[in-house]
């Protein structure tokens, strides 16, 4: 992708319009202070949260191969 827009092709314009917007709507939402707070607190409770048991890869495959035809 073309860093000076008037070097974008149509559908490259297209993306960029809706990347601004999707910024911009994102740059708005941070700015409620009680949006981010929920926000942040969510983040903490992720970070925080007592990890699940975990398949290793072997474990993963066996669970989801198909049954044999």
């Amino acid at each position: 992708m073309s860093l000076r827009h008037e070097h974008l092709t149509p559908e490259e314009l297209a993306l960029q319009s809706e990347l601004d917007r999707s910024w911009q709507g994102a740059q708005e939402a941070l700015a409620d202070p009680e949006l981010r707070a929920y926000l942040e607190q969510s983040i903490e409770r992720v970070n925080t949260a007592v990890p699940t048991a975990r398949l290793s890869r072997d474990e993963f495959l066996a669970q989801t191969e198909l049954p044999p035809a």
